[in-house]
Order: structure tokens, then C-alpha cells, then sequence
């Protein structure tokens, strides 16, 4: 690699570039920036001399709450002066980007989950906004909000046709190239995990299977119509006994966006049995390869490392290890002896945990284990779906990791368990035979109501439900009878599949499972693991090295500075060296100096920022809007989008 480009010449140029008297507007039509999801704008006018008056502008209150805990992570667009963004609920709104004010709302018939973004389609004077709420993928009308009812039926397209059946989701936004608009889904049947659909009409273009999820977002090249979609862990997620062999899992896929076809594959885990290891879209990027610049696509991953790929070939472009991995103390566990992985690492790799934690497994790659194997980074920590942000001149690479510890241990279901006999022992009464729910004229009214659970594995995360089974939740009482062993077959009953009902699934034979893993606390409720607990990081990817790194944000009633907070969201990095970023749980909005980490300003949200900010400018003025949804890493829950200029 050659020698790193100065930072600060490369400010310089862009923001002389971009420094004119009238600032002319400027949109936010595609989600993460670009669809190299760059999270880079070229804006300008707000920059390190004068952000620290950065003032609010207004404050949108969508004004409800999701099921539920309830969260609101989208990232806005903005075109041609008005914003269009997501409630909690996944409905959609139009604002005038300027003064907030309301244009139009769209309530989805179905709501639940979370969405990410949303995405702008355009064709000669046509104009489509594409969002995916619950099972369904949207067609509005930008102008009016209106379905667009030549698209599919009525303008929502069913996912689940293309599933089998099965519930289906797709928390990141759909990716638009041409005449196709492409998703990657999330759950339900492993024969279509990425769909292809004409954009007008809704028909299927193409389906690819990989039999596991790719749900995180895409990245496209569109000079070489390729596409490229990290995948999700194998299933059964950390237990390797019994998964089929055919799971495109933990990997880096590039298919021809228009056919669909693999033009190449590059796994990163093999026999994955740590969760998911690929969280955020690739970004695409150039760098100093052999005295040439090369197009590649970096992805940071959950544990922590970085890896860079050639875009037409797949070849990496960092130099790799091999490191030996312990075997699994489970009879007939399928593991792997060697990972291969990148040198180049954005966490460190000791978590500093207390020798209150001794009797853990600890070492590097470890298999899950009874007596608990430590993850770190852990589960939802090292680089989230927020992803990295971009600098194409300086060639650097900004990104928000988190530094926590979790606990992945297994359990033994005995033989002759039933999952679903431990539904009929203790849900059934309430909810159904069936999960439909039991209400006023159903015939097999037998107990308390309550309503159906279909699909709630769409709806919230396995953690989520064991957790209601355990404390309780709106009218729904705590269970604290209810034993860790059927615990986990209830939460695995309640996502299974609707032909999961139609077999005995009762074991021939002992079997482990894993308990959802958690994040290690001490008895403050703080991480229990060494701070810093999150970074703000920044990489030359010339020559692989750290340019610096600082703490990242912190935690209500814990205001020492020093040790960072764990973080959801990601960066938005401009061309007059900003980086802003919210993510972390003491409802903060920051902007940082991205020469040297240096804190600039700092602003209070009515709850934790944990979505990707967007900038724009209508009017002449430049805005930096972030949604204000809280709840994903404990309350408060808000509703707010929040946007922010320069004052008059």
C-alpha cells in the first residue's frame, strides 16, 4: 500500500470545491447517501468553524409508539425540498424539509418491526417512494401519498407470496437499479432470500437463494450492475448438529443485479456458531493496491475486523491469519478447526472482564458451550447495522463500534420434549391451540382472551418474546413458573414456521440449545467488561492503519467522560470534515472534527438517536435531521425527528 494521503489537504480541497455564495439545494434521495452507501455528503456550509452554533430547526413529533418496545431508527430521504420518513409504527409521512410541517401521512395496514430507510424510484416523469412495513412492500405516490395502484395489488406487494407462506420481513430498504427494485428478506422460507420485482408493476424479476437470511442492506456498483449482499448466520444460529449443507451463510455475495446470477462468493465464518458476524451494508471504496487504485467494498464486521475485497474478482486485499479454534464439548457438534481472518481489526481483542467471570470459556473462536462461552465483541456490539462512513478523497474510513461483552451458553433439552407442548401447557389458554388468539366469537373460547401471535417473530426479537414469558408485558402477566427448557421451545414454537404445526415435534433424542445471549453487567448495570464500551474510529484504508479513536457517548446518571456507551446507528460523514453521529443512550447528537476525533458540539434529543443521520439543504441553508427513537438499549422510547441548522 502506499504511503496515507493527508487528511487535512484533502478537507481542504473538497470544501473549497464546494464553498460558493449561494448554496443551492441539495437532496438526500438514496438511503446511507449513495448506493455505495458512503454515508458521505459533499454539503459544505456547516462546518468545524461554525458548528458549534449549530441550533434546532424544528422538531416533527410523529406522535405514537411501536408495539411493544417501541423504536424508530429510519433514516429520512429529502427530495426537492420534502422529507419522507417512518414512524414507529412504519407509517409513512411527507414534511416540508424546511419548516417540518406535515404535507401528507400514509397508515400502513400492518405495522411492527423496524425499518431502516426508505427508497426513491424515478423513470422519465414517474416518481415512486418503495418502503417495506411488516410483510409487505409499499408503491406511494411521493406527491400524494397515495398507493400506487398499479403496482401489485392495489400498491402493497405481499412478501410472503414469494416465502412459501411464510412471515417475512426486510428491515433494511430496498435497493433500485433500472426497472427492478431488490430486497433482501429476513426470516420465513430459505428459498428466496433476495427478490428482484419490477418497479412498476410489482412482478417478480428474479429470486436468489441462499438459504439463510440478507436482510442487512446491499450495496450496488451500478457501472457493473453488481450487487453486493452480506448474508446472515446459518440456522439454527449456534448449534451446528442437523443444519442442511447448502446455506450461503456469514458471506460476502456479488450477483448480476439484473439476472441474479452469483458472479462471486467470499465466506468469512465458517461453521458460524457465534450469531451474526455481517451486521451493515458493505461500503464501496477505493484504494492504493500494488501503485494502482483499486475499486473495492470494505466490510466491517461484528467481531471486529475489516476486511477488503476486489469488486471483480472477490480476491481480498488485506493480508489474512489463521487462527486455531477449540472444539466444541458437544457430541457430535459440527465446528471449525481454523478461521481465517483479516489482520486489520477495529476493536481490540482482550475485553478486560473481571475474574468474577472465570468460570467462562474464554478463548478466541470457542463454540458455545453449558458452562458459557464470552463473545466479544458481543452480541449486537463491534460494528452495527449503522455501517461505516466514507471519504473518497482522503480515502478514509469512519465508523462507531461498541466494545461489550456477552454470554452464549447451551442447555440440554431432554428426550421426548415438546416445543409445543410447552405452549399448550402454559400459552394456550389465552392465545389458542393454533396462536390465532382467542377473542369473542371464536368456538373454542376456553379462557382468557388474548390476541394472536402469528407472525410475532416479525414482530420482536426472540430475546423480546422470552423476555414478556419471563416479566410480563401490557396485560400479559409474568410466568415466572415457566422453566429455562420450555422457555426456549415456547420462543421457538412462537417463530416457527405454519407447517411446523403439522408434525410431532417431540425429541427422539437429548439435544442442546442455546439460551439467547446476553450482555455481561456488573451490579451497576454498566457493561461488565473494561471501557471504553464504544468508539468513534477512523482508518486509512491505504495503509490499514488507525488514525485515531475516542469515545463514544455514555449513559444516563454516569456522566464520567472516558468510557464510552454501547451504540445503534451509524455515522454521517461531510465534505467540510464532520462527522455527526447520535447512536448512544444519553440522547446525545454530536459532531465531531473527522481530522483527529476532536468533540465540536454536542445537542440533547428527546430520546437516544439511534438511526443514521441525513443532511440536505432547501433554501439556501444546509440541515442535519436524525430520528429520535430511543428504546433499542433500554428507555426512554420517543417519536421525534429532530433537524438542525446554522442560526438566521
Amino acid at each position: 500500500m502506499s504511503p496515507p494521503r493527508t487528511l487535512s489537504l484533502a478537507w481542504a480541497a473538497w470544501f473549497l470545491a464546494g464553498c460558493t455564495p449561494d448554496l443551492p439545494d441539495s437532496d438526500a434521495a438514496v438511503y446511507l447517501g449513495d448506493a455505495g452507501r458512503s454515508h458521505f455528503s459533499p454539503l459544505t456550509q456547516i462546518h468545524a468553524g461554525n458548528v458549534a452554533t449549530l441550533a434546532p430547526a424544528w422538531v416533527h413529533d410523529t406522535n405514537e409508539f411501536g408495539d411493544g418496545v417501541s423504536v424508530m431508527v429510519t433514516s429520512p430521504l429529502v427530495v426537492d425540498g420534502v422529507l419522507y420518513g417512518l414512524t414507529p409504527r412504519l407509517n409513512a409521512f411527507a414534511l416540508d424539509a424546511a419548516t417540518g410541517e406535515v404535507l401528507w401521512r400514509f397508515d400502513t395496514p400492518a405495522s411492527g418491526g423496524v425499518q431502516r430507510g426508505l427508497s426513491w424510484w424515478t423513470a422519465g416523469d414517474e416518481r415512486r417512494l418503495f418502503f417495506v412495513a411488516g410483510p409487505y412492500l409499499f408503491s406511494l405516490d411521493p406527491h400524494t401519498g397515495e398507493t400506487v395502484s398499479a403496482f401489485a395489488e392495489d400498491g402493497r406487494l405481499d412478501l410472503r407470496t414469494f416465502a412459501d407462506g411464510a412471515e417475512v420481513t426486510a428491515p433494511s430498504p430496498p435497493t433500485v437499479f433500472k426497472h427492478l427494485v431488490v430486497i433482501g428478506l429476513e426470516g420465513g422460507s430459505p428459498e428466496t432470500s433476495i427478490l428482484a420485482v419490477d418497479a412498476t408493476s410489482g412482478t417478480r424479476a428474479w429470486h436468489f437463494r441462499a438459504g439463510v437470511s440478507a436482510s442487512v442492506g446491499m450495496a450496488l456498483d451500478a457501472d457493473r450492475a453488481l450487487l453486493l449482499v452480506p448474508t446472515g448466520p446459518p440456522t439454527p444460529e449456534y448449534v451446528g448438529k442437523g443444519r442442511a449443507d447448502d446455506q450461503l451463510s456469514d458471506s460476502l455475495l456479488a450477483l448480476d443485479v439484473l439476472r441474479g446470477e452469483l458472479r462471486w462468493r467470499r465466506e468469512l465464518v465458517r461453521e458460524g456458531l457465534r450469531g451474526r458476524e455481517l451486521t451493515a451494508p458493505p461500503t464501496l471504496v477505493q484504494v492504493s493496491w500494488q501503485d494502482a487504485v483499486t475499486d473495492a467494498a470494505a466490510l466491517p464486521t461484528r467481531s471486529g475486523y475489516l476486511h477488503l475485497f476486489n469488486r471483480d474478482t472477490g480476491a481480498s486485499l488485506l493480508e489474512t491469519e489463521k487462527v486455531n479454534a477449540p472444539p466444541s464439548t458437544v457430541p457430535g457438534e459440527r465446528t471449525a478447526p481454523v478461521h481465517t481472518t483479516s489482520t486489520v481489526r477495529l476493536t481490540r481483542q482482550e475485553s478486560g472482564l473481571s475474574e468474577a467471570m472465570a468460570g467462562l470459556v474464554r478463548e478466541q473462536f470457542a463454540p458455545p458451550s453449558m458452562a458459557g462461552t464470552v463473545l466479544f465483541p458481543g452480541v449486537g456490539a463491534g460494528v452495527g447495522w449503522g455501517g461505516a462512513a466514507y471519504h473518497p478523497a482522503a480515502r478514509k474510513l469512519f465508523v462507531n463500534i461498541e466494545e461489550t461483552a456477552s454470554a452464549l451458553r447451551l442447555i440440554e433439552v431432554p428426550e421426548g420434549f415438546s416445543a409445543q407442548d410447552a405452549y399448550l401447557a402454559h400459552c394456550a389458554r389465552c392465545h389458542g391451540a393454533d396462536r390465532k388468539g382467542l377473542f369473542q366469537d371464536r368456538q373454542d373460547r376456553y379462557g382468557a382472551g388474548g390476541p394472536s401471535l402469528v407472525g410475532i417473530g416479525a414482530r420482536f426479537t426472540e430475546r423480546e418474546i422470552e423476555s414478556t414469558i419471563t416479566k410480563g408485558r401490557g396485560a400479559m402477566q409474568a410466568l415466572p413458573e415457566v422453566g429455562e427448557v420450555d422457555r426456549a421451545g415456547i420462543v421457538e414454537y412462537l417463530v416457527a414456521e405454519p407447517d411446523y404445526l403439522t408434525y410431532d415435534d417431540r425429541t427422539t433424542e437429548s439435544a442442546h440449545v442455546a439460551v439467547e445471549p446476553v450482555t455481561l453487567r456488573s451490579a451497576d448495570g454498566l457493561p461488565a467488561n473494561a471501557p471504553p464500551w464504544g468508539s468513534l474510529v477512523a482508518l486509512d484504508l491505504d495503509t490499514g492503519a488507525i488514525d485515531w479513536h475516542v469515545p463514544l457517548g455514555g449513559y444516563p446518571g454516569h456522566p464520567e467522560r472516558g468510557l464510552g456507551a454501547e451504540n445503534a446507528g451509524g455515522p454521517l460523514l461531510t465534505a467540510s470534515g464532520l462527522l455527526f453521529v447520535g447512536a448512544t443512550p444519553d440522547s446525545r447528537f454530536r459532531a465531531y472534527d473527522a481530522a483527529d476525533g476532536t468533540l465540536l458540539w454536542e445537542a440533547d434529543l428527546d430520546a437516544p438517536g439511534y438511526a443514521t443521520p441525513v443532511t440536505y439543504s432547501t433554501g439556501g441553508r444546509q440541515y442535519i435531521v436524525i430520528a429520535a427513537g430511543g428504546g433499542l438499549l433500554g428507555p426512554p422510547s420517543g417519536s421525534t425527528y429532530a433537524a438542525f441548522r446554522l442560526p438566521d
